[in-house]
């Protein structure tokens, strides 16, 4: 049964290198079957084709258990893969077993996919800091397949930590096991599955199953003490019923795991031990929260990464423990303690955890400091057209003094060399570009151009910093900023956003002539990225005349193309059809628009001005009255000025005759 269920998740990780290579070919594709994907969804109301799979993924957990997790997971194969390669020079590491942990992944669970809604419904209302709910709206397919997904230099450890440092060193299945927020939904599920593995009367207690199970299910003596495997660690992988001498082992229906009593569950055989004392259980499970905290952080790395990393770590921290507690100690087949005299290895694993709880330690420090700057720079609610304008007089409010305690939480984050606390030398960008904004709002524009200055030259011009350095310019000295534009953007062409801002520079400070020809430019330098085409086709049709129009409407499909579903773009085009004296291909644009967002009050409102403009007046009121009705539900006069139609024109009434 394990070579079939080898097979099958083969298969399954063919499909998904099928579905990327599509993607890259096409340039369009289903968006991710990825439960992770959920996650939008929750936060933003985009309801995705992951969020429907994860759904449909419990679902089904909840009646057949959890055969997905089996045969369809691609960490289950990583594992199993890893776990074939370890049988292969000797090893079957033994699972390590805890009670608290086992309660990790529903943690993680719950803040991935349930405390976003608790914040946003019931704290959110009291405390503020959270735009309205969007509403429900849709995402099926995509253009940016890769958008949420980390990149190589995070996969690979990701291969390494949760695929053969979990197994390793947790045992089979023990990334599920101690770390997949996903299990953390897909154990409870199981518990009410009907369909579960089941004995006969022709079982023997021979143990042949548990010794083959890569769950850590203790099934001789499930199926001996309840008649049926409980564990919600199951799962399906079927190897214990292949494999029992007597067929006594089935899958079938009958009363689910849920119907076993408390007290028939504390009957276990004492067999079904623990690794950890409770007051260990509770010391280590502080650890791995601790851990789990400080490799995340505030920098927000991948959770899924995280966790496997911080269960990897505890368990060290744990061994290392042993190594002092205990007289013999031994990690696999190599000895690390006996009759109580310390062996090089155990030596080098104590001087292994001690540093990587003081790194920890470290790293933890570092993280806060960061978390209290970002706490501070939210505060500085400024807008930077106004920071960064002729004139600008520093405000006299908490703000400055958020600021200034936010220059200094950024000042302890920042990274060892640069004379902060964090051993890690990423961020070093951005936190430079953040101290320069708060410079900035202080209206220290000298201090904040040394930063960003300071920064260029020990990690060299991006396209943040040229931002940054850019605005800066304006208020220093405008003469110069147009052509220093140029001199960067020269030497690199692709910085799309930078060429953007001295296009809506050239539009404010020179000339809408100019501004065009900019967006011109950056059309011919990326003719496939969306923002020149966009900002081309917005100055076209809002400035200038018949022919303008027509080539706006012509940009507009072009990026349609390459992004088919984005109801601003829908908008754009109808205006621009509108302009041209199309009405007819205008409400197509937007009633396209309006499908794909129903929630939108004020696209809603631009639909019935147009159908209006085509005298539909009956649609155009029925479209009126929908646009009014999510206007009032959006927050009235707070989301906008009510939505109307113009009033009719009477014209000179016909001679009688």
């Amino acid at each position: 049964m394990e070579g079939r269920r080898f097979l099958v998740l083969l298969v399954i990780q063919a499909l998904m290198i099928v579905h990327v290579v599509q993607w890259l070919v096409v340039g369009t594709t289903l968006a991710p079957i990825e439960p992770s994907e959920s996650i939008q969804t929750v936060r933003d109301g985009v309801i995705t084709v992951g969020f429907v799979f994860f759904v449909l993924a419990i679902g089904s957990t909840m009646i057949f258990g959890r055969f997905f997790c089996g045969w369809g997971c691609h960490v289950i194969l990583l594992q199993d893969f890893c776990g074939r390669l370890l049988a292969r020079i000797g090893l079957r590491p033994k699972p390590f077993r805890s009670r608290l942990l086992l309660w990790m992944p529903l943690g993680l669970a719950l803040y991935l996919f349930v405390w976003p809604v608790a914040y946003r419904f019931l704290i959110a209302p009291w405390v503020g800091g959270v735009a309205p709910w969007p509403g429900w709206s849709w995402q099926v397919v995509t253009q940016d397949y890769w958008a949420t997904f980390p990149g190589l230099l995070m996969g690979i450890p990701f291969l390494l930590v949760c695929g053969f440092l979990t197994v390793y060193l947790l045992g089979m299945k023990g990334y599920c096991t101690y770390a997949c927020p996903y299990g953390g939904f897909f154990a409870p599920a199981e518990q009410v599955a009907p369909m579960r593995i089941r004995v006969n009367d022709d079982c023997e207690h021979c143990g042949h199953c548990t010794a083959v199970c890569t769950s850590n299910v203790r099934v001789h003596e499930e199926v001996e003490q309840f008649g049926m495997v409980v564990d919600p660690g199951c799962m399906k992988c079927l190897d214990c019923v292949s494999v029992c001498p007597n067929d006594a082992l089935s899958v079938g229906m009958g009363r689910p795991a849920i119907s076993v009593r408390a007290e028939e569950r504390a009957a276990k055989p004492a067999t079904a031990r623990f690794d950890m004392t409770w007051p260990e259980e509770i010391v280590f499970a502080c650890i791995a929260l601790g851990l789990l905290l400080s490799i995340r952080g505030a920098y927000s790395l991948p959770l899924l990464f995280a966790s496997g990393t911080a269960a990897c770590g505890t368990w060290i921290v744990w061994k290392a423990w042993r190594v002092v507690r205990d007289r013999n100690a031994s990690l696999h087949r190599t000895p690390l303690k006996r009759d109580g005299r310390l062996r090089p290895a155990g030596g080098g694993l104590l001087l292994f955890a001690g540093l990587l709880l003081v790194f920890s330690g470290w790293l933890g420090t570092a993280n806060i400091a960061a978390a209290m700057a970002f706490r501070y720079d939210d505060r500085v609610i400024i807008p930077p057209s106004i920071v960064f304008s002729e004139g600008y007089v520093v405000p006299e409010s908490d703000m400055m003094s958020d600021a200034e305690a936010s220059l200094e939480w950024y000042d302890r984050a920042a990274f060892v060399g640069d004379g902060g606390w964090s051993p890690i030398p990423a961020y070093r960008e951005m936190i430079s570009v953040r101290k320069a904004w708060l410079l900035s709002a202080m209206g220290r524009f000298d201090d904040a151009a040394a930063e960003l200055d300071d920064t260029v030259d020990r990690l060299g011009m991006t396209e943040d910093l040229a931002m940054g350095r850019s605005r800066l310019l304006r208020v220093q000295d405008p003469r110069v900023v147009d052509g220093w534009y140029g001199e960067v953007l020269d030497e690199h062409p692709s910085w799309m956003r930078l060429r953007d801002e001295r296009v809506m520079w050239r539009y404010e400070q020179l000339s809408t002539e100019s501004a065009i020809e900019e967006a011109r430019a950056g059309v011919e330098a990326m003719p496939d990225e969306l923002l020149p085409l966009r900002r081309l086709a917005v100055l076209l049709v809002d400035h200038g005349g018949p022919e303008e129009w027509r080539e706006s409407a012509e940009i507009t499909e072009r990026t349609l193309l390459i992004e088919p579903e984005n109801p601003n773009a829908l908008r754009a085009l109808a205006l621009a059809r509108a302009k041209s004296g199309d009405l007819e291909s205008a409400e197509v644009a937007m009633r396209a628009a309006v499908e794909l967002v129903p929630t939108d009050w004020q696209l809603r409102h631009q639909f019935a001005l147009l159908l209006f403009e085509r005298r539909s007046m009956p649609a155009a009121e029925a479209a009126l009255a929908e646009s009014l009705r999510l206007w009032e539900a959006a927050g009235g006069e707070e989301a906008g000025p009510r939505p109307a139609l113009p009033t009719p024109v009477e014209g000179p009434s016909r001679p009688p005759g």
